[in-house]
């Protein structure tokens, strides 16, 4: 709900300010607003022999400000992080009409970075209008592996020790599915992973990912099949842009999409107690009859997601005990030492536990908010201010 408006407000739709501004190849970067389509930046950086670090699965659909201000995952966090992580700069105009920017410069700042106060703040702090932005050397080499592993924990441990290593895959996707849901299932995990860089570094890389992977239990998937996988990483999106949002009623065929209840978690929590967590969350869930549909692993060991669904999706009930169940295996998250959203960002779903999230930082952070939006005009409710 991070775009939804709260009672006698209105929503800003900045689709028309879509504009690549200028691509600097000498300096890697970009200048961009904050209604260009991801995938219209990426396909414009790749002209210029440049490449986007940010790589979601919704980059046919996403904007940059939308990127920027939830401060989204994607496939290729493994290696180049956040869409955070891509931004050098920032224009944004404040709560009073003031338009303020910072320096898109790729070097340590005087004093704190008030580019990063931005990043993330889900439109609570300001209006995002541009952005400059890292844009990287397309590489000289890039290539995909795909592994199959008995069970969740033996690709879990390759996957950290490949980490530990000082690999650094620009993908990694892991985990397993399930046609049952059943969370004592034993099912086998797929690991796919791409590489990037230069030929030499990319090929010592992958070796010892093939390597480490045996050690624990993997085998390599078909070529085609990881091809395949890498191809398609989009399509989800693909198909909603053609059958929504290019339709001729996107509000009824948003509507009309079949759907059932669902949650896709994404908790970030300590490597060390990734199993652990994994384990606590089976317990709550079997005895709430809540399926698990697939665990699974984003870019790094510590990103850790999986795929809820109710068992009785006909039962009203069953729904309010989802998100019971949801909210209590988000903060036995935060009580291991973890966060509870690494990916999409908090809106008002999840901003009720935003206080067990930040601690004694949720007053700092509406101290910051009541100096920069004294009205509290900018997106109300959300996050939590």
């Amino acid at each position: 709900g991070g775009a939804v408006a709260s009672e006698g407000c209105i929503v800003l739709n900045l689709s028309s300010m879509s504009d690549i501004v200028f691509i600097r190849d000498e300096d890697n970067t970009a200048g961009v607003q904050s209604g260009a389509i991801l995938e219209d930046v990426s396909n414009a950086l790749n002209r210029a022999e440049l490449v986007l670090g940010h790589d979601p699965w919704s980059r046919p659909i996403a904007t940059v400000g939308g990127a920027i201000s939830t401060n989204g995952m994607g496939y290729t966090a493994a290696k180049h992080g956040s869409m955070g992580d891509q931004v050098l700069g920032l224009e944004v105009v404040l709560a009073d009409g003031e338009v303020m920017r910072t320096k898109g410069v790729p070097s340590p700042l005087s004093g704190p970075s008030l580019t990063e106060l931005f990043i993330g703040s889900e439109g609570t702090m300001g209006v995002i209008t541009e952005a400059t932005i890292r844009a990287l050397s397309a590489p000289q080499e890039q290539q995909l592996i795909g592994l199959t592993f008995p069970d969740f924990e033996s690709g879990f441990h390759a996957v950290s020790q490949i980490f530990r290593d000082g690999i650094r895959p620009a993908m990694v996707d892991y985990g397993d599915e399930s046609l049952t849901g059943d969370p004592y299932e034993k099912r086998e995990a797929v690991l796919y992973a791409a590489f990037d860089g230069l030929a030499k570094e990319v090929t010592v890389q992958v070796n010892h990912a093939i390597e480490v992977s045996r050690r624990f239990g993997g085998s390599q998937c078909a070529p085609e099949e990881v091809q395949t996988f890498w191809n398609t990483r989009h399509s989800s999106a693909d198909r909603y842009k053609r059958d929504v949002l290019e339709s001729a009623d996107p509000g009824r065929a948003r509507k009309s999409r079949s759907s059932y209840r669902m949650e896709y978690l994404h908790v970030a929590i300590p490597v060390s107690n990734v199993l652990d967590y994994r384990s606590r969350c089976q317990e709550i869930l079997s005895s709430r009859r809540v399926m698990v549909k697939e665990w699974s692993l984003w870019g790094r060991p510590e990103f850790f997601s999986f795929l809820l669904a109710e068992e009785d999706q006909a039962d009203d009930k069953t729904s309010l005990g989802l998100a019971d169940t949801v909210d209590e295996v988000l903060r036995l998250a935060q009580e291991m030492g973890g966060t509870m959203e690494y990916c999409h960002g908090v809106g008002i779903k999840l901003a009720h536990l935003m206080e067990s999230e930040l601690g004694s930082g949720m007053s700092v952070l509406r101290r910051v908010k009541s100096a920069l939006d004294p009205n509290g005009i900018m997106n109300p409710g959300k996050l939590g201010l």
